[in-house]
């Protein structure tokens, strides 16, 4: 006897287009073209993950109040780096992201509305320049904070580094367990203190700015850190030398793929035998 895809009990159908909608976002696309219903089932997919960037939208995401009313509730990541001003509807139409990266320029930004918005969102992973956010050193009382109560991947990224100083109010993280640095010449101090300091840390990624800027799935991208720089700490386990793509590097980082993070567990682990 031959059993039909009709023949199914409902539930098992959904969960069989849910998990074949998962498995790639040009899966959930095809998917979507099915049925109205099939298209209800891929919304968490197609709209996971919003990239502003230069003006132009990367991926799906628009800041017209009423499209974002419709499809913000699906979004889990964000990117934004363009116009700091439209960044507020849009942070506050999309109240379920747990991965945001903020870059963008300082002047005509609503800090205080924006730290306001981060504070409910409560985010897991976070890049942006905490001393631009806070105006001044990140301190204790900041980490705090209850926008940092669920956080453990921090990316502090800042043009004011090395100084630990900027930054001491990383150790008070409660949940911190990976942290992404610019590496740039002098930093011994802030590697010194984060490894030393932060007490859940388990990955350090010093990103780097050599090579191509472009990504690259084929590069090689974990190094040893260029030859004429010597870290103290450099050799412990937990640091990683990682060049970064930027945009390309967290869109794929965002999907689950070989990003920064994951590329970090992976060399990690192999040294400390957790693989």
């Amino acid at each position: 006897m031959t059993t039909t895809a009709s023949d199914l009990p409902f539930e098992l159908i959904q969960e069989i287009l849910t998990i074949s909608a998962e498995s790639s976002l040009k899966q959930a696309a095809t998917l979507s073209r099915v049925s109205r219903s099939v298209y209800e089932l891929t919304k968490p997919v197609l709209f996971r993950t919003f990239v502003y960037w230069d003006d132009e939208t990367v991926l799906p995401g628009e800041t017209d109040t009423e499209w974002l009313n419709s499809y913000g509730k699906y979004a889990r990541d964000l990117l934004w780096g363009t116009d700091s001003l439209r960044i507020v509807p849009v942070l506050k139409c999309c109240p379920n992201v747990t991965n945001i990266a903020i870059w963008i320029d300082p002047e005509n930004a609503d800090f205080p509305l924006l730290l306001e918005l981060l504070s409910q969102h409560r985010p897991h992973r976070l890049s942006i320049d905490l001393n631009i956010l806070f105006g001044g050193p990140f301190q204790e009382k900041h980490a705090l904070l209850p926008m940092f109560i669920n956080m453990t991947h921090l990316e502090p990224i800042s043009n004011n580094f090395p100084d630990w100083d900027l930054i001491e109010g990383i150790q008070h993280l409660p949940k911190l367990t990976h942290l992404a640095l610019l590496h740039t010449l002098n930093m011994n101090s802030v590697v010194q203190n984060a490894l030393t300091q932060c007490k859940h840390l388990a990955f350090l990624v010093l990103s780097s700015l050599w090579g191509p800027r472009r990504y690259d799935p084929e590069a090689e991208i974990v190094f040893e850190g260029p030859r004429d720089f010597s870290i103290q700490g450099g050799d412990d386990p937990r640091v990683v030398f990682i060049r970064s793509y930027y945009v390309e590097e967290w869109h794929l980082s965002s999907k689950g793929g070989k990003g920064m993070w994951v590329l970090a567990e992976e060399v990690v682990n192999g040294r400390t035998g957790k693989l």
